[in-house]
């Protein structure tokens, strides 16, 4: 019987949504769980097992604790590890958004540029406030874009 977390972990990585080496070693080793689990009696499975890979190894108790030791341990740096990409891939979609708005302002100060084209070249004293906020976006925004 798998557990939910490496039933999750297991479709996230067949999804493409969680893609690293350790969690697709987590993977190899539940499915040799599932080899050696009690489906077919224990030494039915072990010698399935030895079958298909040509040995059995036994552990002592104290080589399984530390083997368990290691899994846990690899495990919380795998939850950390996807915790901070997480994060990044937050930071990063955040980013694509305020990127994305900027252009679009700037995108509807070409329009503005466009349409009242003659009256910023008349200096109409009724377009000064536009024409002086889009000469701010534009030097404030641009460089920003163009990196």
């Amino acid at each position: 019987m798998t557990s939910p977390f490496l039933e999750n972990l297991k479709k996230s990585v067949e999804e493409g949504d969680f893609n690293s080496e350790a969690a697709k070693k987590i993977i190899e080793i539940d499915k040799l769980a599932d080899i050696v689990a009690p489906t077919g009696g224990a030494e039915a499975n072990l010698i399935k097992r030895v079958e298909e890979v040509g040995y059995a190894e036994s552990v002592s108790e104290e080589e399984a604790v530390a083997l368990n030791s290691d899994y846990e341990k690899e495990m919380e740096r795998i939850k950390k590890q996807d915790g901070v990409n997480k994060q990044l891939a937050i930071l990063v979609e955040i980013e694509d958004i305020v990127k994305l708005s900027i252009e679009d302002m700037l995108a509807f100060i070409d329009e503005l540029d466009d349409k009242f084209s003659k009256e910023f070249e008349e200096e109409d004293p009724m377009f000064a406030d536009l024409a002086q906020k889009i000469e701010q976006i534009n030097s404030k925004y641009n460089p920003i874009i163009n990196n």
